[in-house]
């Protein structure tokens, strides 16, 4: 089960809708605070990566998706959608550290850096684990793909909490 697609449908036709949902309403959210979203590269950041996070899990649920897909195939795309969200994310958070918070103020409360940095990379990490696993049929498979999506969903809702609410405070 760990190493064959078939059997995840159900759990990637979830994935697909609810993240698609998701992103739908982090568009909705962003023209709330658009004015402010806009004037901080910081938050453009912020939102871009809530943006990219939900989108992986969009992406890696569409390729599990496939039908008839080789274990081969879909493994590459699960490492390569891994390795490029990482590589994406990581440069969004450049610099994260030294980002004003409000004026006045020290950077961000370091419990959001780490709370960014944790579900931010990770997640891609284990989309690329995942794939990695696939491959060599050994290690868990696709079950490093559950904590992956999970990973991507609260590092999008703790970017489009700051985004919505923190930012007005």
């Amino acid at each position: 089960m760990a190493y064959t697609s078939r059997q995840w449908s159900d759990f990637a036709t979830a994935h697909v809708g609810a993240s698609a949902a998701l992103l739908g309403l982090v568009f909705v959210g962003l023209t709330i605070n658009l004015r402010e979203v806009i004037h901080s590269t910081g938050l453009v950041n912020r939102a871009a990566e809530a943006v990219i996070l939900l989108g992986s899990v969009l992406a890696t649920a569409t390729a599990v998706l496939i039908p008839g897909q080789p274990r081969g195939a879909l493994s590459a795309e699960l490492i390569v959608l891994g390795v490029t969200t990482f590589g994406v994310v990581l440069l969004l958070q450049r610099g994260i550290t030294m980002q004003p918070r409000d004026a006045g103020k020290g950077g961000p409360p370091p419990v959001s850096v780490l709370i960014r940095r944790v579900m931010g990379l990770g997640a891609p990490a284990l989309f690329g684990l995942a794939g990695v696993s696939l491959a060599a049929t050994a290690g868990g498979g696709l079950y490093w793909w559950v904590p992956a999506v999970l990973a991507a969903y609260a590092g999008a809702l703790a970017n489009a909490w700051v985004l919505l609410i923190e930012i007005l405070r």
